[in-house]
């Protein structure tokens, strides 16, 4: 994994733990960079998690999500 840091990734991982959104949503555009990393990185997904198998439009943050995100406030 990179060691891509910041309060914006930060912010969309917390984001994503405590409200997923959706891929259209104002909260997508508006950080569609950040959006764009997390993607890239494995933090997020729109793996549906109860089929795991299935695509959707909502981001949801992932395991390893979880674990960059503790890895980041621990940093602060």
């Amino acid at each position: 994994m990179s060691e891509i840091t910041g309060p914006r990734l930060t912010e969309v991982l917390q984001h994503t733990l405590v409200n997923p959104f959706t891929t259209r949503s104002d909260f997508a555009r508006e950080h569609a960079e950040w959006v764009a990393v997390c993607c890239c990185e494995g933090l997020i997904t729109t793996r549906v998690p109860v089929s795991g198998k299935e695509y959707g439009r909502i981001y949801y943050i992932t395991p390893m999500g979880i674990l960059r995100l503790r890895e980041l406030l621990n940093e602060c």
